[in-house]
């Protein structure tokens, strides 16, 4: 990895914004999906881009971690996020345009049984968990989104000011609202 001046030199020639797939904050979930990074490394990452002055926009995988590590990476995922406190952070929905293959082998090689894919409900009730474990402050300046072709529920604010928000807009969905639903044919993937 590159050290602060690296970075703050990059920083200078003009590079202001980084988008780093983090993906999960479990390292059960991110040794499954052979990620060659750690709850700590993608601190350590994120926290220098920090340092050097570059904005952050993260973004994390709902679904990665299947049913059987569900909570575990929404937890961690929200850990990881409440602790880089980065300037945008993006929950996109895991999808496998090439089939679960190598997810799937991947899941084998760990002691949780495999990996099953997550229904809609699961997945936004994922989401509910990540958005009540992550802890930015009322006056962070987090920008958040759930926007991306993937996602079955757009959902867009800011993070500490517009939480409550965001978790009202979910449970609505999660309570038997469906009109916010992107149906599967408009999901674009």
């Amino acid at each position: 990895g590159k050290t602060v001046d690296a970075l703050a030199r990059l920083r200078m020639k003009g590079l202001s914004l980084v988008y780093v797939g983090c993906e999960s904050g479990s390292d059960t979930v991110l040794s499954a999906v052979c990620k060659g990074e750690t709850f700590e490394s993608s601190l350590d990452a994120l926290n220098k881009l920090q340092d050097a002055g570059i904005k952050r926009s993260v973004m994390i995988l709902i679904g990665l971690g299947g049913r059987n590590c569900s909570e575990e990476h929404a937890t961690r995922s929200a850990a990881l996020c409440s602790e880089a406190r980065p300037e945008f952070l993006s929950l996109l929905t895991t999808s496998f345009p090439r089939g679960k293959g190598r997810v799937e082998e991947g899941y084998g090689k760990i002691e949780k049984p495999s990996f099953q894919e997550l229904s809609t409900r699961e997945s936004l009730e994922e989401m509910k968990i990540f958005l009540d474990e992550v802890d930015i402050p009322r006056n962070g300046r987090t920008i958040f989104r759930s926007d991306h072709a993937s996602n079955y529920l757009i959902l867009k604010g800011r993070l500490g000011r517009d939480r409550e928000k965001l978790l009202t807009e979910l449970q609505t969905a999660l309570d038997g609202d469906e009109s916010g639903l992107r149906p599967e044919w408009l999901r674009g993937l």
